[in-house]
């Protein structure tokens, strides 16, 4: 059996203002405890000078943690907890920063803002499903890569991870286990196809 699990494909920060106070998001994939450990000590470096950096994790399916960081118990890490499991997530790991704007959120204020920022950093950086696919290299001149391109379009279970334009076209793709055949009846007789190796790859 292929084993998927979902987490994010494009980190991107999210801050979102609530009754003066900020709060930052940030998330990562990341594959093991000590990456995540890693990642919330980045960015509680970088926001120093914040009053809170309140984070949760959670990595292989059931090893999870979280903190509040100086906020209320069980207003800040757990919300972002409950935000990951609410998106059936793993292999991530969120940090939410706060900057105090002087006006007091109340327990219910502070596990909404929490939790809308963690949410808002999730669906900013899209989840995608991550999956052992098998990746092969493909060299063909411009008018067949062309025609690859529109049958391409037709099918799921596919991702395009290097393309390279010079005087002919190669690229690499990563497929799905049982959308194999049908791609590679695709691109044969298309070019050069060469299989490279089996990795986990993110796709939508």
């Amino acid at each position: 059996m292929v084993e998927i699990y979902f987490s994010i494909l494009t980190p991107k920060e999210t801050t979102i203002k609530i009754k003066r106070s900020e709060f930052i998001g940030n998330v990562k994939k990341v594959n093991t405890e000590e990456e995540a450990k890693e990642f919330i000590k980045e960015i509680s470096s970088k926001y120093r000078n914040a009053t809170h950096n309140c984070w949760a994790y959670k990595v292989n399916g059931n090893k999870f943690n979280y903190s509040d960081d100086g906020e209320p118990s069980g207003t800040a890490g757990k919300p972002i907890f409950g935000i990951i499991e609410k998106h059936d997530l793993t292999n991530i790991a969120i940090v939410v920063t706060r900057y105090f704007g002087g006006v007091k959120l109340g327990v219910r204020g502070l596990i909404d803002a929490y939790s809308q920022c963690a949410e808002e950093t999730i669906i900013n950086s899209k989840i995608g499903k991550y999956i052992d696919l098998k990746i092969y290299k493909v060299k063909t001149d411009y008018s067949k890569h062309a025609e690859i391109e529109r049958l391409l379009k037709r099918l799921n279970g596919w991702k395009i991870v290097n393309q390279e334009f010079a005087a002919d076209v190669s690229f690499e793709i990563a497929i799905e286990e049982d959308k194999e055949n049908e791609i590679l009846k695709i691109l044969k007789n298309k070019g050069h196809i060469e299989y490279l190796r089996t990795e986990e790859v993110g796709i939508k």
